[in-house]
């Protein structure tokens, strides 16, 4: 069977930990959730938060790993939200949906440590497109929305992907102007590796191997 609902082109989905929810969001800015269990549309439309009266695609959408929240940030990174699963409503918010000219991006975002934390790239400027780009990584409080630490700094443009271990340990990201991959502790903040690219090989998604062993990505060619 297909989940069936929405009418939007989907740029991103992710299933709940508990196996009993999917989430999508939408190039139209909208969030829809479905039962896995019945295929039934259980949550939506929810309206992503826009700067102005157009529509802002949704970047990145990730359920808690209690699977009662669940957090979506627009494609550019310059807003992100936190919604109650079962109340359905919008808990938090930080920046607004703003659109870069010429940048299509959709980095992923994780709760990591056991949901105490959020971390994504994202930008608070607001500037010409190659300042108010999305070039550092930050944690996010999610009762607050607050930064907590240092960011992680290093791309000299747009983060497109990032990867963290499953057990918080490693976190890594790309860019494809850079062009690199960047490895780095993740509670230290330290730069363990940088493997450089060269054109027309560009990485642009990553996944670690559950036993941390292997890094994994795909690149434009």
């Amino acid at each position: 069977e297909t989940f069936q609902g929405h009418t939007d082109e989907i740029t991103c989905i992710d299933i709940s930990a508990d196996s009993t929810l999917l989430v999508c969001g939408t190039w139209r800015g909208t969030t829809w959730i479905w039962s896995m269990e019945t295929n039934k549309l259980v949550v939506g439309p929810l309206k992503f938060k826009n700067r102005a009266d157009f529509e802002v695609p949704v970047g990145a959408v990730r359920f808690s790993q209690d699977s009662k929240k669940f957090a979506v940030k627009s494609s550019v990174g310059k807003c992100l939200e936190v919604w109650d699963v079962q109340a359905q409503k919008l808990d938090l918010s930080v920046g607004e949906g703003h659109y870069c000219q010429g940048i299509s991006i959709f980095p992923p975002l994780f709760w990591a440590t056991k949901d105490r934390t959020i971390v994504t790239s994202f930008s608070f400027t607001d500037g010409p497109n190659d300042v108010d780009e999305p070039k550092m990584i930050y944690e996010f409080d999610p009762s607050t929305l607050e930064t907590v630490g240092a960011p992680f700094e290093g791309h000299t443009r747009y983060i497109e992907s990032l990867a963290l271990s499953f057990d918080c340990a490693l976190l890594a990201s790309s860019s494809s102007y850079d062009p690199a991959i960047k490895l780095w502790a993740f509670e230290s903040r330290q730069l363990l590796a940088c493997l450089d690219f060269h054109d027309p090989q560009t990485p642009n998604n990553l996944i670690f191997s559950p036993n941390l062993h292997q890094l994994a990505y795909t690149a434009w060619v």
